[in-house]
């Protein structure tokens, strides 16, 4: 598993994504501009391209239709802000 946390950024960490990796770099946009950042006390460590551990689950990311980022739950996905909403 990767830590890609080392930076900081206005006292909080900021994900470095892998620059060849698409997913990766979606989810470190999306997590480094999230509004309610410092709230999130669970983050992403990327396992594989597109897996993901959060906390205790292994989540799956995808991208769909330019950069919607949906994460796999149950038999569906779901957006990624709904998802972090919901499990942190």
């Amino acid at each position: 598993m990767e830590l890609k946390c080392t930076k900081l950024m206005n006292g909080q960490a900021v994900y470095i994504p892998r620059k060849h990796d698409k997913i990766d770099v979606a989810l470190g946009s999306f997590v480094n501009n999230y509004p309610e950042r410092d709230k999130m006390s669970i983050i992403f460590l990327r396992e594989s391209e597109g897996v993901y551990q959060f906390g205790q689950k292994r989540v799956y990311v995808k991208i769909e239709k330019g950069q919607n980022l949906l994460v796999r739950v149950g038999g569906g996905f779901m957006h990624i802000a709904d998802f972090i909403e919901q499990y942190t």
